[in-house]
């Protein structure tokens, strides 16, 4: 059995947030989510974010707040992109806001 680097199954899930950069405390972003776990999520966004970079994540209604760290940021076709987000504590539930 192979595995392809993620130990827990994903849920779509489109909630809309926001990136802040944790430096400058501004939001950076507006976003929504395309699936996610209690361990990180997939956010198609309008900006470029660069590997290593640890905005926090944070919902429209601010019932949800997490430091994270971009694992990748995918190129769309029309200008968008797809980040993976490692979340740097645990979320356990996840519902929409």
């Amino acid at each position: 059995m192979g595995l392809d680097g993620r130990n827990e199954k994903r849920v779509p899930m489109a909630i809309p947030v926001c990136l802040v950069v944790a430096e400058k405390r501004l939001v950076a972003d507006q976003a929504v989510t395309v699936n996610v776990s209690a361990h990180g999520a997939r956010i198609l966004t309008r900006r470029r974010w660069q590997p290593q970079e640890q905005p926090r994540l944070a919902s429209s209604s601010g019932e949800l707040r997490t430091p994270a760290k971009i694992v990748y940021c995918e190129p769309l076709t029309d200008g968008h992109f797809c980040v993976g987000l490692q979340f740097l504590s645990t979320i356990m539930d996840w519902k929409p806001m």
